[in-house]
């Protein structure tokens, strides 16, 4: 029999008799048991042939057989062989061209199956746990665990592994069935021009709230949202909205939001403002921008039933309109043209939001408006804590809310916090009228 020592070097891996469990910990395999050029494998103390049973091990990758450099993806390792009852691996990751000696990307463990079991300079061995083994499960299971890409193109990379099909008895004997493999994955081309959308990059167009709602303006931050040509940006022009149908595609670039195209206002590399299509669903959704280079990744944004959000002039100002035309903001905020002064008690203010809900009658995204279709949800409005006298609340453009609000007296002078809420849900707290 082998002393103790030599089995628990040479069987992490090939699943160690049952007998030197409670003293080895069952934490896999040692490293060095992959298969991988300096590896060994199973067959030190397992089996009576590599990869001659009636079984088979595989690996597959969620994103196929390429990689991106820097980024994630899930790896399986799927074991088969009808005689056996009990299961472990080890997989280690080379650069293709010097796979003795240089690891490729990080693993990490996605369950308690697996767990690495040692690193040594770039290398890096990823096994089974004890759970991993599941005594008794037959014909055969599968391991997965994340790898992360080296951060540049370092060319072929190998996924090694090796796996141990094991008949349960708990003995080192040639009853077990050893096999290996490995995989190759080549960098993927990636093209520089595709549109990408930023992390946490759509937004409630007034408020910058990570929600939107159905018919809302939403704006899209990234790059290469639309071409070079419109780098710096345009909106659409009366020749683009055909049939009072606004336009869903300029010069090339289009969205949609859970499958559904949006209208579009404005483009440029780094912007997009798009109006949400109708749509009933609740909870997150994909959104994927399209131009001539491709079609991005899908981004996730939160749809909700309300939204509620206020446009702004300036800072924490909201674009608020007084009776006699002027700017409801303290003189010199804005350009010296433009006509501002500060609010009075009794001074209806019109604001201008987004995300306010449902109307009566219903108003259909994507298409011209130019009336007044009123909120079916109650519109209420504080201002410095003081409730406000909401006149009338409802879409009066596509998309687009207009919300008249009196100021009450007894409001102290100042810049005040305005809050508007609807069906339970406030518009951003951080905006303020000017009270004189």
């Amino acid at each position: 029999m082998r002393s103790f020592f030599k089995v628990v070097t040479l069987s992490f891996l090939c699943l160690i008799s049952m007998r030197f469990f409670a003293k080895a910990d069952s934490t896999g395999a040692d490293p060095g048991y992959s298969g991988a050029p300096g590896d060994s494998t199973c067959i030190s103390c397992h089996g009576k042939g590599l990869n001659s049973g009636t079984g088979s091990v595989k690996l597959s990758f969620a994103n196929g057989t390429t990689y991106i450099p820097g980024q994630s993806q899930l790896v399986t390792v799927t074991i088969a062989d009808s005689t056996a009852k009990r299961w472990g691996f080890e997989a280690s990751p080379r650069v293709g061209s010097a796979a003795s000696s240089t690891g490729a990307g990080t693993m990490s463990p996605s369950d308690s199956f697996t767990r690495i079991v040692g690193k040594q300079g770039t290398l890096q061995w990823i096994s089974h746990t004890l759970a991993g083994t599941r005594n008794g499960t037959a014909n055969g299971v599968s391991f997965s665990f994340n790898w992360t890409a080296p951060a540049t193109d370092v060319g072929a990379v190998d996924f090694y592994v090796a796996a141990n099909a094991a008949n349960g008895n708990n003995q080192d004997d040639s009853g077990d069935k050893i096999y290996s493999t490995k995989a190759t994955l080549t960098a993927a081309v990636v093209n520089s021009n595709l549109p990408t959308i930023a992390a946490g990059g759509i937004v409630n167009a007034a408020s910058g709230a990570q929600t939107i709602e159905s018919g809302s303006w939403v704006t899209i931050y990234g790059t290469n949202l639309a071409p070079k040509t419109v780098a710096t940006g345009r909106g659409w022009n009366a020749s683009e909205i055909v049939n009072n149908q606004l336009p869903t595609s300029l010069d090339g670039t289009s969205v949609t939001i859970n499958g559904k195209p949006a209208a579009i206002s404005w483009i440029s590399s780094g912007q997009l403002n798009v109006q949400a299509p109708d749509d009933s669903a609740t909870g997150p959704v994909a959104v994927v921008v399209t131009t001539a280079s491709g079609t991005s990744a899908p981004a996730t944004v939160n749809l909700m039933p309300l939204s509620p959000g206020l446009f702004t002039l300036a800072s924490k100002y909201p674009a608020a309109i007084l009776p006699d035309g002027s700017y409801a903001i303290s003189p010199g905020v804005l350009d010296a043209s433009v006509r501002a002064r500060v609010a009075t008690a009794g001074d209806v203010v019109q604001l201008f939001g987004t995300g306010f809900g449902a109307t009566s009658p219903a108003v259909t995204s994507g298409v011209v408006f130019g009336g007044a279709a009123e909120t079916a949800n109650n519109v209420t409005a504080t201002i410095g804590g003081v409730p406000a006298q909401v006149e009338f609340a409802g879409i009066t453009g596509a998309g687009l809310y207009q919300i008249n609000v009196t100021v009450p007296a007894g409001v102290p002078s100042g810049d005040q916090r305005l809050v508007l809420t609807v069906g339970g849900v406030a518009s951003q707290t951080d905006l303020y009228l000017t009270i004189q």
